[in-house]
């Protein structure tokens, strides 16, 4: 679904994704970790289209999508989150959502429906018109994740969509995962929170210092002495 080839991306003097190849086949969940700095949130603004790569390629299913912008790659099937609260904060939760169906034409009734759908699922629908600025952290988590299914999306980037939440917030956040991809949908997420991410991924990269140390199964990530070095402990 997503192969991402000798990647290099530099900010001035940084080298900040060194030589980077990663592949993901659909319908599983994928994640990438790493100390803070190792260009985790780098590598998911080059495959969304808000950074281009200084060398290397990006192709999705059959799209070579590196140099595209962001509206490009999201009409293609790629949406995300952000690390940062990303949302509309003086609109309420409906319009949050509604902003996610906006990349298409939509019938009235369509788009009402979509919405609808996705806050159900979510569990937003008794919250659909309340503003966005007076939710609790999970919540606004949620809204940010519904807005990203609204695009209609084959891969969801999901960037610390668990960072600072309760642990019985973070299950919350791993069942919808799990339903998500029993749905079909293929999930790239960057985590801090380990146990989260091992109890989610299929398969895990690790970056450090731009570059990839490891990737496994979970199981063989948490046994690596390379990763644990680095990161884990």
């Amino acid at each position: 679904m997503l192969e991402i080839r000798n990647i290099h991306k530099r900010f001035k003097g940084l080298h900040a994704l060194e030589d980077v190849s990663l592949r993901l086949e659909s319908g599983k969940i994928w994640s990438l970790i790493g100390p803070n700095g190792a260009g985790k949130t780098t590598l998911f603004n080059l495959i969304s289209g808000s950074l281009s790569a200084d060398a290397g390629s990006l192709q999705f299913m059959d799209h070579d999508i590196t140099g595209l912008t962001s509206y490009q790659i999201c009409r293609l099937g790629i949406a995300r989150t952000y690390q940062q609260k990303n949302l509309f904060p003086n609109l309420c939760v409906y319009d949050n959502v509604a902003a996610g169906t906006l990349k298409e034409k939509l019938s009235g009734r369509t788009r009402r429906a979509r919405i609808e759908e996705i806050l159900e699922f979510l569990g937003l629908t008794v919250r659909m018109w309340e503003t966005v600025s007076s939710l609790p952290p999970l919540d606004s988590k949620l809204v940010e994740l519904g807005r990203a299914l609204a695009t209609g999306p084959k891969l969801i980037l999901l960037d610390e969509l668990v960072g600072g939440l309760l642990p019985s917030e973070t299950e919350k956040i791993c069942e919808v995962i799990r339903v998500l991809q029993g749905q079909g949908l293929t999930v790239f997420q960057i985590g801090h929170e380990m146990g989260p991410i091992m109890e989610t991924s299929d398969w895990i990269f690790v970056l450090d210092e731009g570059r990839k140390i490891a990737e496994g199964t979970p199981q063989q990530i948490a046994e690596s002495q390379a990763v644990h070095d680095v990161y884990l402990e």
